[in-house]
């Protein structure tokens, strides 16, 4: 889940001092307002604003958000801002290939603001690596999202975003495993759970984290990433997951994490070269990249 809107609202109360006067400039209700404050209160587990008589006064914990959130806040208003300025957007369809889970978990805001420019219709392409960058090849879609850099000179492309490997186990065994060191031996007397035979992001972990293979026995191969989860917390042994698919999970104890935390992947947005020069695909690359890192800046501060 993003935070961003309820961040805008902080970092607007934090520079103001006063919620009546940060509702009037956010165009909001003062209880609206406060019902953010008491949201981000609740995602970092600590008070923020102390209430004066005339106003509020932040807390150390609110110097410090503020001091970690508010220049990205600032960035994604003026990138947008600039965005809504412009007046000569080609109208259409656009075709937008990408990964089912990012689409579907992170990309949200990104999308909407998208067709809520009331400019451009979306038609989404899901697939893998290889398909996504065929259907580049074949000019059936204009954008893509992959996590994979393109290697091919025809293309070009921008970071998008940045996810963590997650290693995670079935609440049962995770448990009993407690405070133990996790090796790679360990693991390995479990069973795991992938979406491709050939364990990539499991193999990856294993090789950055543990300078060693994964050995233990495939219980499921699931093409869906977002339906792995799913079975490990039905109990069924343990996998490697991209943060934004397992921290709602593991927030709520239906999924265990274990061992160090994972190699972070980086995300892209590419396209061929020469597409920008259609204004529709130049506009929509530009909405989607003032939402850049939205699953980066979701991971707040401890």
């Amino acid at each position: 889940m993003s935070y961003l809107t309820q961040l805008k609202t902080f970092v607007e109360v934090y520079r103001s001092g006063n919620i009546t006067r940060a509702a009037s400039r956010l165009h909001m209700s003062q209880p609206a307002v406060t019902s953010h404050i008491q949201a981000m209160e609740a995602i970092v587990g600590k008070e923020l604003f102390v209430r004066k008589a005339r106003g509020v006064e932040p807390t150390p914990i609110a110097d410090d958000l503020a001091l970690q959130v508010a220049g990205h806040i600032d960035v994604l208003e003026q990138k947008v801002a600039s965005i809504r300025s412009r007046a000569s957007t080609d109208h259409g369809t656009l075709h937008l290939a990408g990964p089912a889970e990012y689409l579907s978990v992170v990309a949200g805001p990104a999308l909407a603001n998208l067709l809520q420019a009331d400019k451009v219709n979306l038609v989404m392409h899901i697939g893998n690596k290889t398909s996504t960058y065929s259907l580049l090849e074949d000019d059936v879609v204009e954008l893509a999202i992959t996590a994979s850099e393109p290697s091919d000179a025809q293309y070009e492309y921008l970071k998008l975003d940045r996810e963590r490997l997650v290693l995670v186990m079935n609440r049962v065994q995770g448990k009993l495993l407690g405070e133990r060191e996790i090796t790679a031996h360990m693991l390995n007397q479990y069973k795991v759970v992938t979406y491709d035979e050939q364990l990539p992001l499991i193999r990856r972990y294993f090789s950055e984290v543990f300078n060693a293979p994964c050995e233990s026995p495939v219980a499921a191969v699931c093409p869906d990433i977002r339906a792995i989860s799913t079975i490990i917390k039905a109990g069924i042994g343990y996998s490697v997951l991209p943060d934004y698919l397992c921290k709602e999970s593991i927030a709520k104890g239906e999924l265990i994490p274990l061992g160090p935390l994972g190699p972070e992947n980086d995300i892209y947005l590419v396209w061929k070269k020469g597409a920008l020069r259609n204004p529709r695909v130049d506009f929509a690359k530009d909405v989607i990249m003032a939402f850049a890192n939205l699953n980066y800046l979701s991971a707040l501060p401890d």
